[in-house]
């Protein structure tokens, strides 16, 4: 097997947005199968290169579902964009999809960005794309959740004497299996994790986006004390991120600088940014209040 070139690593945004069918929601109820697709179909463009593409976080938001790619390897790189430009990219993410949803239609759009660079509209201009990817390094880990998803794919698609030609196949009856499996129990099984607040016991569960609006709403001044109390367990928190937020949102006011705040927190932390850390950091920076309309909103409290 190839070895992992270390000589030029670069990283993106893929962005997935579909009129027919709720992505994010997909991705939280059959999220085995959603990962495998992405996984496999954007791998395809790596030559067999195993890991020199591969997918630190998967963020959802209203609208999108967002991939967060990490490139090993120039030429890698360079054959993704060729790809993706051509739509083989697209077109294997839908058609795979559509077998592992048993045949459900599904048609979608996507962007690939960097920063505030949309590559999608200068893809004729191969190497200042790769220039654009090269110049984000990556800032993030693997989100914990998908390095596990990973391990139980290898398990299952890898033998001792597996070749080429069986790891396809068995790659293919593994996708309908998890289809099959996930439509007929609805959901995957979790683990579900509680906390205690105010003599009270809640479900932990990661945030929303009605949690960073009202978060957003009520936290006012005190948005950069509860950023730094999150900083010390969140590395996408760290000094200067905090302060870059409040000169790049500066003028937007405090609301947006607030969101942005618990925006950057989710992208860095994935589903490890729950509504426990959040309301630990409130209650260290005595906005008991914040953390009791938090809950109120988003109750889920355990009778």
């Amino acid at each position: 097997m190839a070895g992992l070139p270390a000589d030029w690593i670069g990283s993106a945004y893929l962005f997935f947005q579909s009129r027919l069918i709720d992505l994010a929601e997909l991705f939280k109820n059959q999220k085995q199968l959603v990962y495998r697709v992405f996984s496999s179909s954007i791998s395809e463009s790596s030559d067999g290169c195993r890991g020199s593409i591969d997918i630190l976080k998967i963020h959802s938001s209203e609208t999108n579902l967002i991939l967060y790619l990490k490139f090993c390897g120039r030429e890698t790189c360079r054959r993704f964009l060729q790809d993706y430009k051509e739509g083989r990219v697209r077109q294997r993410i839908q058609n795979k999809l559509q077998n592992g949803l048993l045949n459900a239609s599904v048609q979608m759009t996507m962007q690939l960005k960097v920063d505030s660079v949309t590559l999608d509209e200068i893809l004729d201009k191969e190497e200042a794309c790769l220039e654009h990817i090269g110049s984000m390094k990556p800032s993030y880990q693997k989100d914990d959740e998908l390095v596990e998803l990973d391990r139980l794919f290898t398990n299952m698609t890898l033998g001792p004497s597996a070749s080429p030609s069986t790891i396809s196949n068995t790659e293919n009856s593994t996708l309908t299996s998890l289809s099959h499996t996930l439509h007929s129990t609805g959901s995957l099984p979790s683990e579900t994790s509680t906390f205690q607040f105010q003599d009270q016991e809640y479900v932990d569960q990661p945030l929303t986006r009605e949690h960073q609006l009202r978060f957003a709403k009520l936290v006012g001044n005190k948005w950069k004390k509860v950023g730094r109390t999150l900083s010390k367990t969140c590395r996408a928190l760290k000094d200067p991120a905090i302060d870059n937020l409040a000169y790049d949102y500066g003028k937007d006011g405090l609301y947006e600088q607030a969101y942005q705040l618990l925006q950057q927190f989710i992208m860095g932390e994935g589903k490890k940014a729950t509504i426990k850390r959040l309301v630990d950091a409130l209650v260290d920076n005595e906005l008991t209040s914040v953390a009791e309309a938090l809950l109120t909103e988003n109750p889920n409290g355990l009778d």
